[in-house]
Formats: C-alpha cells, sequence, structure tokens
C-alpha cells in the first residue's frame, strides 16, 4: 500500500513539475528574446547583421561571459531602449498602475461591502436582486461595450480617467466571491460583538473585515490581474496616446512591415514583473482563501 502512494506521488511531482515547466518557458523564451540586440557584428568583416531569433538550434549559452543568445552576446540594452523609441512608455506604465489600483480598491470597498449585505443583512428581494446581477455575468461585454462608450460620450468622460475607471469599478464576480466568504463566516463571532455592545459598522469594521483578510486579498489578486491587462475597454474609452495603458503600448514596437520583437518583449517583460510581485506579495493569504472556501461550517 505504502509503495503504490509513493508511486502515485512521484507520477504527481512529475506531472506537475512538467506542468510547471512547459507554463514557464513561453517567459524564458521572452526573456531571452529580450536580451538579444537587434543587429550583430561580423568580427571579421566588422559588417552589421541581423539577429535571427526563429533560429533552430538557437545557439544558446547562459553559462559564458559574457552570455550568448542566438548566437551574440546579450545585452540589456533593450530594457532602457524602449523608453527611447517610445517616449510614452513611462506614461503608460503610471497609467496601468493608477487604472489598476483604482479599480483594485473600488472593488475591495464596493464588493466587500456589497458581498456581506448580500449575506448577512435583510432587505426586500435581496435573492432576486443577487440572482439579477449573477444573470449579468452571462451577458457578454461586447454586448454592453457600445451602450457602456455612448454613455461616457454623453457625460464627457472620454480620454478621462474617470471613464476609464467608473464603469469598472465594481463588479459581480468580485460580489459574489465575498458573498460566498460571508456566507461561512462564524455568526458567534458577531454575536458576540452586539453582545459588547458593537453596532452593525462597528461589527464590520473591527471583526469581520480583519478576519475577511484571505477572501480580500484573493479578490485583490483577482482584480488588479485582470485589470492590469485589461485591453479592450482601454482601447474603446482612449484615443488620445497620454492616455494608453501598457497593454495598448506593446502595439507601438510593430510597424506594418516589420516587428520589434527584442523591444516587445523586453517591454512585455517588464509589463509582467508587477503582476508577478502582486502575486508573491498575497499567496499566502490567496492560499487561505481556498482552504476557507473548501471547508463549510
Amino acid at each position: 500500500m505504502k509503495s503504490k502512494i509513493k508511486l502515485a506521488r512521484t507520477i504527481s511531482y512529475i506531472i506537475l513539475i512538467s506542468y510547471a515547466l512547459i507554463s514557464l518557458f513561453p517567459f524564458f523564451w521572452a526573456f531571452l528574446v529580450s536580451i538579444t540586440p537587434l543587429n550583430g557584428i561580423d568580427p571579421n568583416t566588422g559588417e552589421r547583421f541581423g539577429i535571427d531569433i526563429m533560429q533552430w538550434p538557437p545557439n544558446i549559452n547562459l553559462f559564458k561571459i559574457p552570455p550568448k543568445v542566438f548566437g551574440v552576446n546579450a545585452t540589456l540594452k533593450n530594457y532602457i531602449k524602449i523608453f527611447e523609441v517610445v517616449p510614452l512608455y513611462g506614461r503608460w506604465i503610471l497609467n496601468t498602475i493608477f487604472y489598476a489600483g483604482a479599480l483594485t480598491i473600488g472593488h475591495l470597498i464596493l464588493d466587500t461591502l456589497g458581498g456581506y449585505a448580500f449575506a448577512k443583512l435583510h432587505f426586500p428581494f435581496k435573492n432576486f436582486w443577487f440572482s439579477l446581477f449573477l444573470a449579468t455575468m452571462m451577458i457578454p461585454f461586447q454586448v454592453i461595450m457600445i451602450p457602456q462608450y455612448n454613455l461616457m460620450v454623453k457625460f464627457g468622460l472620454v480620454n478621462t480617467y474617470s471613464g476609464l475607471i467608473l464603469p469598472k469599478l465594481t463588479g459581480v464576480f468580485g460580489l459574489f466571491l465575498m458573498r460566498q466568504f460571508f456566507l461561512n463566516f462564524p455568526k458567534e463571532l458577531e454575536e458576540a460583538a452586539r453582545i459588547d455592545g458593537a453596532g452593525i459598522i462597528k461589527t464590520f469594521f473591527t471583526i469581520v473585515i480583519p478576519n475577511a483578510k484571505p477572501a480580500m486579498s484573493a479578490l485583490a489578486i483577482y482584480t488588479f490581474l485582470g485589470a492590469w491587462n485589461d485591453f479592450m475597454w482601454p482601447l474603446i474609452i482612449t484615443s488620445d496616446k497620454t492616455m494608453y495603458t501598457l497593454t495598448m503600448g506593446l502595439n507601438f514596437f510593430k510597424t506594418s512591415y516589420y516587428t520589434f520583437w527584442q523591444y516587445m518583449m523586453a517591454a512585455s517583460i517588464l509589463m509582467t514583473i508587477p503582476m508577478i510581485i502582486i502575486f508573491l506579495s498575497f499567496q499566502n493569504q490567496f492560499i487561505e482563501s481556498g482552504k476557507s472556501s473548501a471547508i463549510k461550517g
């Protein structure tokens, strides 16, 4: 019996490690391309030549000093060059940070309040309203994007941060996530607070919120990553280049006839780093949220 368990565990590790390697390979390849110069210099003739990043075998040796990628010396100059090629790239980073940060804060506040209300409070037609909200999740964004855009035009919010943020400031998924968490929240803690004389507001902020950090961390991760990678809504609501986000800015590294893959991959790596930091910062709470969702009662 123990040998079977050991064998099953070994097979599971092999599958998981293989899946991890397959998942990480695109990021590793993107990094290799990002440190590859656009042109190399022939040591014999001194002539410049273009680097073929599609060559196979790729002729990569990262253990050599300096490291070799695609037959030439690796360089980090591409990460500096992208700010010279596209001067607005720094502005787009700030736009994306502001957009994703504002949406994350908005969802944490509004979705948490709404989820607690639907889980713990009693008001007329509560289940009807919640079912109606859930039904909106079945409506594709492509159906509502034109009416949403027309509404922003009437309010004069096109090419503004308000128009970029307000329509996305809350979401049904976050509302559902927080409601499910609060449904399993121990009633004894709230009752003890009420016995001590705490009202519903004080109970919510002093008892409920401190114990809801795992669910709120999961919501923060989902919201931030979704906003950071959002392309459709910024594309619709912004036409001024100074209002672009990073997902839109990546298009500036390609032309009608040629794509600067080295610059695009460098920009993509820079765009990925904040998401990795956010996930690693909240991963413990994210795991705790999964555990608490799996245990009911």
